[in-house]
């Protein structure tokens, strides 16, 4: 029985893998993103669904400042933070060379013709110095109330990398001080976790005392393009930080199969030569475009960010209905997972409204109707939960299967002490030759009546331990016998 739902659970698993990639005549997304996702999928296939969440963190950026969603009492900016984890070798780096190059492009035409400052910060030294600023003395001339002018010392912050407007980008989040904090990146947990809260609020902000008393200030409004393969300190990360839930996170392992597909194709493309600049340009002006379609509706609603977007009565129905949806799916899950994967739902609730108001964003430039711009409906909340959906099942699945595993292990780590404290008892007992055999079916039955576990249950653990030459046996006559392996001594 036991064995028939972990198949089951490996089918779940696979099939929701096989939906992850949308084609073409079954999405919904606005026109651009779609044009954005296809040309993305040529240099990173198969990975459409990070893809189309890259178009969302950039776009997500570029409105911070001149959109805010109003929910209650709360007022939330439109930043999305992206954490992708993905089997190594499988297009994520190709997908910031895509990314990347496109980012900077729309930045500097922005800055250069709106005065912007935004800029993109590719995260190589992660100290806490270099992240969220330092101070330094310097000794200037200092006037003093007589007129007199002497030499004082003079502190001065040095501003760290994360300090500003645009994208915080890690190629190897693996080393980010999130999985395995060290020394010199203890608190990247609580930057994290600070410039994350909505700029709307009061807690965004990154405070840090220095030691001398002194208060430093980092003001860091970034929006995080973050990769990494998955962890193996993954299932503890999401229980115990709080980051993963805030971002959008995207996790996949590739099936060996897509992976050999992967390298085929690859092999395929060796000497030949495709127009690189094209895509950069091409999708770099449709985000100028949009940021100054947003522009002008800014001023029109006299730069009340609040003001930009007009919710249509639909919009919230929709979003009670898409959230029901997580909630179902995730209910027939073990406890353990879904413990975990609870915990993500009101952020992704949350994330599926920002990515809504993204969506009737994006599409306002082709929005001839003027009358009918920046107004999110129903359907903009059904394209972000399309998108959210994959992610979210993505997780739910790779739980599933994590968790699954890690129980299993314990379980057999847990066997082999059993094996082990008995044999050892047996020895001790004078039970055991001068060569340290013991009666094997003697040593089963014995871990059998202590660890309470099945005659079955027992003897498949034994040849597993067996297997990995963790125990040796020998035959006496008819009867067998057994001892500890070297390596366990």
């Amino acid at each position: 029985m036991n064995e028939m739902k972990d198949d089951e659970l490996d089918r779940i698993y696979y099939e929701s893998l096989s939906e992850e990639v949308p084609t073409k005549k079954n999405s919904i997304l606005p026109n651009i993103v779609e044009k954005y996702i296809n040309s993305a999928a040529e240099v990173s296939m198969y990975n459409e669904i990070p893809a189309a969440l890259s178009f969302f963190v950039l776009l997500g950026q570029l409105c911070k400042d001149m959109v805010a969603i109003p929910f209650g009492r709360r007022v939330d900016d439109t930043r999305i933070q992206l954490i992708w984890m993905q089997t190594s070798g499988t297009g994520k780096s190709e997908m910031y060379n895509f990314f990347g190059p496109i980012s900077n492009y729309v930045f500097e035409q922005l800055n250069e013709k709106h005065g912007t400052d935004f800029d993109v910060f590719n995260v190589k030294d992660i100290t806490d110095a270099a992240l969220v600023g330092s101070v330094t003395t310097v000794r200037e001339p200092v006037e003093d109330e007589n007129g007199q002018t002497r030499m004082m010392d003079i502190v001065e912050p040095i501003p760290g990398a994360l300090e500003g407007d645009g994208l915080c980008c890690y190629d190897e989040f693996e080393y980010s001080g999130v999985f395995k904090p060290s020394m010199h990146k203890e608190n990247v947990i609580m930057y994290m976790n600070t410039f994350m809260n909505s700029i709307h609020g009061q807690n965004w902000v990154i405070t840090v005392k220095r030691k001398d008393g002194e208060v430093l200030e980092c003001r860091c409004q970034r929006s995080i393009f973050a990769t990494t393969y998955i962890p193996k300190t993954m299932t503890t990360v999401i229980a115990e930080t709080g980051i993963m839930q805030r971002s959008i996170l995207y996790i996949r392992e590739v099936p060996i199969e897509i992976q050999n597909e992967l390298r085929e194709k690859l092999a395929a493309s060796y000497g030949k030569r495709v127009n690189r600049k094209q895509p950069i340009e091409q999708f770099g002006k449709a985000f100028v475009k949009i940021y100054e379609t947003l522009m002008t509706r800014y001023k029109e609603v006299e730069e009340d960010a609040e003001a930009t977007i007009v919710f249509h009565d639909s919009f919230s129905d929709a979003v009670v209905n898409e959230t029901k949806k997580f909630e179902q799916f995730v209910q027939s899950s073990r406890p353990a997972v879904l413990e975990l994967a609870n915990n993500f739902i009101t952020r992704m609730q949350g994330n599926m409204g920002k990515m809504a108001v993204l969506c009737c964003v994006a599409e306002a430039p082709t929005t001839k109707d003027k009358s009918k711009r920046f107004v999110a409906t129903s359907q903009h909340v059904v394209q972000a939960s399309h998108l959210i959906k994959q992610c979210y099942k993505s997780l739910v699945s790779w739980l599933d299967m994590s968790l699954k595993y890690e129980h299993k292990g314990l379980l057999e780590a847990n066997s082999s002490k059993d094996f082990i404290a008995e044999y050892n008892k047996m020895i001790s007992n004078g039970l055991g030759d001068k060569d340290g055999y013991v009666h094997k079916t003697m040593l089963l039955e014995n871990v059998r009546k202590h660890s309470k576990k099945g005659q079955a249950t027992v003897y498949r653990h034994y040849k597993q331990l067996l297997g990995e030459q963790r125990f040796a046996e020998t035959k006496k006559g008819k009867a067998v016998y057994t001892k500890i392996g070297e390596e366990e001594k």
